[in-house]
């Protein structure tokens, strides 16, 4: 652990078993496009992965595992798979998602009375992080990392559109970090469905450090007074790392009992809930 409130990628248990399992994540409607950067996780476990960008997989196999537990396969815009986990044994194996319709999107017209207002936390400081390690340089243990998440519960206090997400990097010693950002919504006090349909990802480069901001105007994203949404980074690759014992960080304020964070270690895994505050918030245009 980098600390003893979140629990980082590189202190989770890893296995010592030779074994694993695998397989290849496409499209329904096609013989050979890939689903980049799929979730592969076990129901109600710590074990699974993120595909890769031709849709390829693998993880470990431990004791806790067993041949009828659930493999839930999820993808942006893609209704979810569920298969046995004995089935990825099978040589070969592929999986194929089906696309999950979506509505047309609605022109968004905004009022003309709007303010600027900042839904989260706009500090850098804070005894608490989220990442990864640097040193772990096997590739099987690199592969474990693979899919944990990490987000923010936030309340709109008035009806707003998102105009963008920011979040602060403290430390960052890979040359490239792929994340998927995530918004869900809130189902009794648990994040539940996803908000957006659209799979939006942080690629930051060369040890990219500071603010990171992406531009969600395109997404017509909108809250309404009240709602409770949670906004969710996943970890889906990083490439190259430093000597040393460095770590890629996002710092959080600890203790911040107004405020909660939750950290999942893979796509099916349970929830930890903290009370932290992270250096992530959106810039949105309010109205009465």
């Amino acid at each position: 652990m980098r600390l003893s409130l979140l629990l980082l990628a590189c202190s989770l248990p890893l296995p010592l078993l030779a074994q694993s399992f695998r397989g290849r994540v496409l499209h329904a409607d096609s013989t050979a496009a890939p689903v980049p950067f799929a979730s592969i996780g076990v129901k109600g476990k710590a074990a699974g992965t993120i595909a890769d960008a031709q849709g390829r997989f693998r993880f470990s196999d431990s004791p806790e595992l067993v041949a009828t537990d659930s493999v839930i396969v999820t993808g942006v815009g893609y209704r979810p798979a569920r298969l046995l986990l004995e089935q990825l044994r099978q040589p070969g194996f592929t999986i194929r998602l089906k696309p999950q319709p979506q509505a047309l999107r609605e022109v968004v017209v905004r009022p003309r009375q709007l303010r600027p207002q900042v839904l989260g936390r706009t500090g850098t400081g804070g005894v608490a992080h989220w990442g990864v390690s640097s040193i772990v340089k096997d590739s099987i243990r690199r592969r474990e990392m693979l899919g944990s998440e990490f987000g923010t519960f936030l309340t709109s206090s008035y009806n707003c559109y998102v105009d963008n997400f920011n979040v602060y990097v403290q430390a960052n010693p890979f040359r490239q970090v792929r994340l998927r950002l995530l918004f869900y919504a809130v189902r009794n006090g648990r994040p539940a469905e996803q908000l957006l349909p659209a799979d939006i990802q942080l690629v930051l480069a060369e040890q990219q450090r500071g603010w990171i901001t992406i531009d969600l105007r395109p997404y017509n994203l909108q809250f309404s007074e009240g709602q409770k949404v949670v906004v969710a980074l996943q970890w889906l690759d990083a490439v190259g790392q430093t000597p040393g014992y460095q770590f890629f960080d996002i710092p959080a304020l600890l203790p911040s009992p107004l405020h909660r964070v939750y950290t999942r270690n893979k796509s099916q895994a349970n929830w930890k809930f903290y009370p932290a505050q992270p250096s992530i918030y959106l810039n949105v245009q309010s109205w009465k």
